[in-house]
């Protein structure tokens, strides 16, 4: 630590702080189960440093002009760095991911905490952690006091600075080893960090040293560049004699298997008489991809040149251009994700009907009558569209009394003090409350619609935006990884004329555009508009996409291949089977699939003009 011996409490303070940072670090981390113990104590050794330096240096500049303040302020300095790690080791048990662009992008944009769902005991949680961290850095500087008074040599950036060189150069080249090698363990060792910055050494290794890599690491990424072309044609419509009125529902988190007579006995009686499509998948593991999927049928890697250049969904653009009567509701807000700059940013704004007050279910209640009012005050000489999103099945997963049917529900839970391995099973059973409450609600939309006689010629959409995940395969929630249980959703289509069908063919999010503008008189192909194809034609052995903010996955039969926006790094990939087990041999399975999903990336580049 960059420290100095006259300064004997302020030595020992950092000197502490600095061990209480890599124990923190160290949480990031089996050290008990790993070959790679001497490694991984250097990353936490060498990064623990690197984070208490700014505090050091911030702290030790304010005490040459307020001397005073100096001890006060290392104090909150290093409070924050600790409460920072913890937040981020939480992100990272949760969902795999640290601190990054999505994060931010949730703290800055308008509605983005309030969608996090987090409980009033979470606050209380958040505010007693912090005292505490705060106590505990107060502590350490007392302790360094006591220390100070003993005859014990004081630290010395002397001392410090050389350690601190040799373990990070040590760090680096085994790194720049490790990745020329592709040694998949250490590589993800690093990853474990976070703000890890990692240090490539190929050049050095083959032109200097001679040295050759065992197998092509490098492959191609998921990124697109160009101006964005969509769609890729004007559209033509040819309005139907008798135009379809749209009723697309939304539920957030809902997963495809919560679709059983238990947990939503009106809504399966529902789908017995439609379209059921039980082997859905939404286009994204989260909110803002699993609609943008919906809406344009285009992939995740499209998501930032569509809302760069404000292009609403085709959707919304097919429906004004015949004066549809319009009406959306959400119990969230339009503003995060960024729905009122893509989505909807065609739609005026009091046509846009926000509710975030009071709990997710309330909500819900509010907004289905606000629809249905809608539907009855509608001019029934025009054809209407309506949306809601439903909020509940959202963590915390909320709902009313009279919706519990798992009694051994998680009265209260907080995202600060939580422990998921002792309450996982009590957060699940929240969750099939709040999802029974939702089936209620549903059928309250569907119930009306058949009592009013609009089941003849209104379309009816009902799913999900993404998945929910309850460790079943090591994660809780969504936005984390590609896991069947976060990405299939229940899919039922109500369809005027047509028979009952229940489809057990793998379809997707990315299906909808191509089978619902038919019917409402868009006459162009759909890959003038979409990547899918029509859900009346599924496929057998298809390669679905999916996403998230900076991810791209192709969902094969067999396989389930994951690849950066923006780097085709053999550590930024991700392989495993269909069913999510890991993979014996992931140089075949990319050696056989790379090719295909190359394909794949160039039909997806005629969206962007270069």
């Amino acid at each position: 630590m960059p420290l100095a011996s006259p300064r004997r409490p302020d030595a020992f303070y950092w000197l502490l702080t600095w061990l209480a940072v890599a124990l923190h670090l160290g949480r990031f981390f089996d050290l008990a189960a790993t070959p790679l113990l001497a490694y991984q104590l250097l990353l936490i050794g060498s990064y623990a440093l690197l984070f208490v330096l700014p505090a050091w240096a911030l702290s030790r500049l304010a005490g040459r002009f307020a001397p005073r303040a100096e001890a006060p302020l290392a104090v909150l300095l290093a409070g924050v760095v600790q409460l920072a790690l913890y937040g981020d080791h939480l992100l990272w048990q949760l969902y795999g991911f640290h601190l990054n662009g999505f994060v931010w992008n949730i703290l800055t944009t308008p509605g983005g905490i309030a969608a996090l769902g987090s409980s009033a005991s979470t606050g209380r949680d958040v505010a007693l952690l912090g005292a505490a961290v705060f106590a505990g850095q107060a502590a350490l500087r007392l302790l360094a006091q006591r220390l100070a008074r003993l005859s014990l040599p004081a630290p010395r950036l002397a001392w410090v600075l050389p350690l601190f060189v040799v373990a990070t150069l040590g760090e680096r080249v085994s790194y720049g080893v490790g990745h020329f090698y592709g040694y998949s363990p250490l590589l993800e060792s690093a990853q474990r960090v976070p703000f890890y910055q990692p240090l490539t050494m190929r050049r050095l290794l083959e032109k200097q040293f001679g040295l050759e890599r065992p197998q092509r690491m490098e492959v191609a990424s998921a990124e697109l560049e160009g101006r964005l072309r969509y769609p890729q044609a004007p559209l033509r419509i040819e309005a139907p004699a008798k135009p379809l009125n749209v009723v697309w529902l939304v539920a957030e988190s809902w997963r495809a298997d919560t679709l059983n007579p238990r947990v939503m006995p009106q809504t399966h009686a529902f789908a017995q008489r439609a379209q059921h499509f039980v082997s859905h998948f939404s286009g994204g593991n989260g909110t803002r991809i699993g609609m943008f999927s919906q809406f344009y049928g285009l992939p995740a890697n499209l998501w930032f040149p569509v809302l760069d250049a404000r292009v609403g969904s085709p959707l919304i653009d097919v429906l004004q251009r015949q004066d549809y009567q319009m009406r959306l509701f959400t119990s969230a807000r339009f503003s995060y994700p960024e729905f009122d700059k893509t989505l909807f940013v065609k739609v005026p704004r009091e046509q846009l009907v926000e509710d975030d007050q009071g709990e997710t279910w309330q909500r819900d209640r509010r907004n289905v009558d606000r629809l249905l009012e809608f539907v009855d005050r509608r001019d029934p000489a025009k054809p209407f569209m309506t949306f809601l999103f439903f909020e509940s099945p959202h963590a915390n997963y909320n709902f009313p009394p009279e919706s519990v049917i798992e009694p051994d529900y998680l009265p209260d839970f907080s995202y600060a003090s939580m422990n998921l391995e002792r309450d996982i099973k009590g957060i699940h059973n929240r969750y099939l409350n709040a999802v029974h409450h939702l089936d209620g609600q549903l059928a309250r939309i569907t119930a009306h619609l058949e009592a009013k006689g609009l089941l003849d010629d209104t379309l009816v959409v009902i799913t999900g935006d993404h998945g929910e995940e309850f460790m079943e395969k090591g994660r809780w929630g969504h936005n984390s990884t590609f896991v069947d249980e976060q990405l299939r959703v229940p899919l039922v289509l109500w369809i005027p004329g047509r028979a009952a069908h229940r489809q057990s063919l793998r379809t997707s999010h990315l299906d909808l555009l191509p089978t619902l503008l038919p019917l409402l008189g868009v006459q162009n192909p759909s890959h003038d508009y979409a990547v899918g194809h029509s859900l009346f034609a599924a496929q057998a052995d298809r390669l679905l996409l999916a996403g998230d903010w900076d991810r791209l996955a192709f969902l094969g039969e067999q396989y389930k291949l994951v690849l950066p926006f923006a780097s085709g790094s053999f550590v930024g990939m991700h392989v495993s089977q269909a069913d999510d087990r890991q993979v014996s041999d992931r140089a075949s399975v990319l050696q056989h699939k790379l090719p295909l999903i190359q394909v794949e990336m160039s039909g997806l580049r005629r969206f962007l003009a270069h």
